[in-house]
Formats: C-alpha cells, structure tokens, sequence
C-alpha cells in the first residue's frame, strides 16, 4: 500500500485518496510519496489509449481507487477536450513541442484539473466521506478557471479562486468573471499572486478554519498544485511524451513559476523515464534560475507583471518537494527562513536540471522566429521554454502549456501586426493574419454576461469567503 508523508515532517503516513482531500499537510506541508512505482516496458505502454495509459501510470499510487476506476475518471476528464488523445505532439527535426492545451480551458491545467474531480469523487466514495469539500485556490492565472471548469456545477464541492486583480491576461480574467456555475467563485485581490498563495496555504494550515468549516458540513483542500492529485495526473503527460517522441532526447524545456510542471516531470523520471535533462524556464521574475545557479532562493525583490503572467510568481511552492528529498533537516530550516526573511541558501546540487532566464524582448522574438520557420504559433509562456532550448543549441521536447490565443495581443506584436481595441478583436486579427480558428471556448466570452465582481484586500480573504458561503 503506497503511503505520503508530508514535508516538514510532522504527521503519520496516510494513502493517497485521504491526501488527495486534505491537499495541505496539517503541519503545512506537502505530500509526497514515500516510494515511486516502476513503469512497465515502453513497448507496451505505447499501444495503450490516453486514458489506459492515465490508469497504467496512477493505479500504483493508490490504495482504494481501482485502475478500472481510474481508466473511466479519465475517460470522462478528457472527453471534454477537442483533441484525441487529449495531449498532442507537434514534431519538427531539431525539436517536438508537447501540446498540453487542448481542453475547456485551453492551458495546461486541464489536464490535470479535468481529472481531479473524478479522484476527489472516488476518494471520497472510498473514505465513506459526506461532507461537502471546498476547494481554495490560488490562481497566476490559469489554474482559476481551470479548477472553476473542472468542478462546475459537481454535487458536493465547491470552489473559491482568488486570482491577482490586473494580473493576469484580460481573456484569463474574463474567463474566470464569467463562469456562470452556482459552486464556484472568482475573487478579485488587491495583490499578487504570491499573496494569493500565501493567504490561502495560511487558511488551509490553520485549525481554526477547519474546525469552523467542519461545523458547518464542509472539508477544506486545494485544487492547486500543492494538492498531490494534481501532480500525479501530470506525470502522465509526460509518460506519454517520452513514449511517442523516443527518436528526441527526453530534454524537457518547461516554462515554470510554481515548479509544480517541471516536478511532475522529475517524479516521471523517478518512475523509469529516461530523462536526459529538465530545462527549469524562467520569465524575468527568475529566482527559480537564481536558485538552480546559484542554491540562493531569494524573494526578496518586486514582482514584475509580464507578458507571461502564469509565471509572474516569486514562492515557487513545488520547490520544497524537490527539497525534501535533497536534505529533510536543510528543508525544515530553509523553509522556515523563508517564511521569515524571504530569502534561504541550499549547499546541494540538484541532478538532472539545468535552468534560464528569458526576457520580454526575447519572448516575443521567438514567437515570430518559431512561426515564420517553423509554422507553430506559440503563446508566450510556451516561448520561454523554446527560446531556453533554443540557447542551448541542443534537442528536446518544448512543453507548451497555453493556446496563443489566449494572449493574442502579446501574439499579435510579437508577429509585427496591427492591434485591436479589444481581446476580441484582436482574436478575429490573430486568426485572419495566421489562418488558424479562433477556439470556440474564446470566442464565446464576447457575449458572456460577467457574473463575478468581488473583489478584496490579501487580509480580507478568509472574510471574503464565509461571505461567499452566507456563514
């Protein structure tokens, strides 16, 4: 039976179905398996369907949800996205690009979040657990409508995001400002995404909150990527990425701000897949980069908004797991310095990652190099992971992680053409000037009526909530 410990130390062992609903560690940290299961051969791996391959990957992970159980959950997740398999690998020579957007919400985040509810469902089932579940979230962008689309209108849950107010693109707010589900609500903040963070791991750390929950039917968890179900769907992306790209390098070049994509990556390597290097990209908040070079992880800087916002982050959550299994004793310390003074030093070396930064100029530039030589449209976080491979002069697998067309101004400069007066305009530019269909997922926002407005202070946000649930 496969058991997760958390990592500050602190709990007993406990199956993946109960970690999968608590999300945060009661002592504040994350979950991570005490062993990591070995894939069968690759051969066999590859005649199988996305969702037998999901069920082939996951089954070991957990305890009381059967593989016949996961094969149908990913089944019904990916039903909902516009390609089949729902991850898609564009191949060129020197390079392949890793589609990770085709679902509801065009970002990368479906894949997991479309699947996660169906666990959280079967890990509820198999716990015999009635009361409702809120999930709090944290968004830099994506991960907001995400979770909003992936649990909409699901009988027993219920969603609360709370997303930086301007920063994140004006197509990911008006996505989230519009999702018209009773469960689920988009809260506007006066800050950044690390308050957003920070304000939420604080809430689902604090016995206070749980207890006042409780009384009134409800469990807390999280649907970000501190929640360990989010990271276990991930792997499998990346199972099926090395399987059906065995003529490229298993160089992975992921545009990263909370680490939790290119983590996932790693865990696949722990499984048995053969990866020769994971490329750590970073946009010009690059304390990720710092780190990898440097072991000096330090926040202590202003956040600048880019043309990247889901990696406008400075508290790269994820980075602890990794941690974790480096040195147990230097994480407590680190993390706690940290929390303190923004700021901690790491003595050891981290195998099989390299990391780089790319700037704004740079971004767009390999927007428009990647599409007049190669034909492939990128959005601009996807272009920070192909500039990095690009520097290195080396082959690999670009993670894209978001359609172009949800930033279709940046787009838009990037390609040397004409704005628009409005997203939605700019969207009919991008696609006449590229020939490429707007996604209907877009296209409909136009006419959307907005149906959130809230918006609070980062100390206001446990208010905010009891507001939401009228308790």
């Amino acid at each position: 039976m496969m058991k997760y410990i958390s990592t500050r130390g602190n709990i007993q062992p406990i199956i993946a179905e109960e970690a999968i609903l608590t999300g945060l560690a009661p002592d504040g940290g994350l979950y991570i398996p005490t062993t990591f299961p070995q894939l069968i051969e690759t051969e066999r791996l590859r005649e199988l369907s996305y969702a037998s391959l999901c069920a082939e990957v996951l089954a070991p992970f957990f305890s009381r949800i059967t593989k016949a159980e996961l094969e149908e959950a990913a089944r019904q997740a990916y039903a909902r996205f516009s390609s089949v398999p729902p991850v898609r690998i564009e191949k060129r020579d020197s390079f392949h690009v890793l589609e990770l957007f085709h679902g509801p919400t065009l970002a990368f985040k479906d894949v997991a979040l479309c699947l996660l509810p169906h666990l959280m469902e079967l890990s509820k089932k198999h716990l015999g657990i009635s009361n409702k579940s809120l999930l709090l979230t944290a968004t830099s962008g994506d991960t907001g409508k995400a979770a909003m689309e992936g649990f909409a209108a699901m009988d027993g849950f219920e969603v609360i995001v709370f997303y930086p107010r301007g920063g994140v693109s004006p197509l990911q707010e008006r996505q989230m400002l519009t999702q018209s589900s009773m469960n689920t609500t988009a809260i506007g903040i006066e800050g950044n995404f690390d308050d957003a963070q920070r304000g939420v791991k604080a809430m689902l750390a604090s016995d206070a909150f749980h207890r006042r929950l409780k009384a009134r039917g409800r469990e807390a968890a999280s649907a970000n990527s501190i929640n360990l179900g989010r990271l276990l769907a991930q792997i499998v992306y990346y199972v099926y990425g090395a399987i059906h790209s065995t003529e490229m390098p298993l160089r992975f070049s992921v545009p990263t701000g909370n680490f939790g994509n290119v983590l996932a990556a790693y865990w696949a390597g722990k499984m048995g897949v053969a990866m020769e290097e994971l490329l750590v990209a970073t946009n010009e908040n690059d304390v990720l980069d710092v780190f990898f070079k440097t072991g000096h992880y330090d926040a202590r800087r202003e956040l600048i908004l880019s043309s990247t916002p889901s990696m406008d982050i400075l508290l790269s959550s994820n980075l602890e797991r990794l941690l974790f299994e480096e040195d147990e004793e230097a994480l407590k310390k680190a993390m706690t310095e940290l929390e303190r003074d923004r700021h901690f030093f790491w003595t050891m070396k981290h195998e099989g990652f390299s990391s780089g930064k790319v700037s704004e100029k740079n971004v767009r530039e390999e927007i428009r190099k990647v599409w007049l030589e190669e034909g492939i449209l990128l959005d601009p976080h996807t272009a920070v992971a192909s500039a990095l491979l690009r520097e290195r002069k080396k082959k690999g697998i670009i993670v894209a992680t978001a359609s172009p067309f949800k930033f279709p101004r940046v787009v838009l400069e990037s390609l040397g053409e004409r704005i628009g007066n409005d997203p939605f305009e700019e969207l009919e530019i991008l696609s006449e000037r590229t020939g490429l269909p707007v996604p209907a997922s877009l296209k409909v926002l136009a006419d959307a009526p907005i149906t959130q407005n809230r918006v609070c202070m980062p100390d206001q946000m446990e208010r905010a909530i009891w507001e939401v649930l009228d308790v």
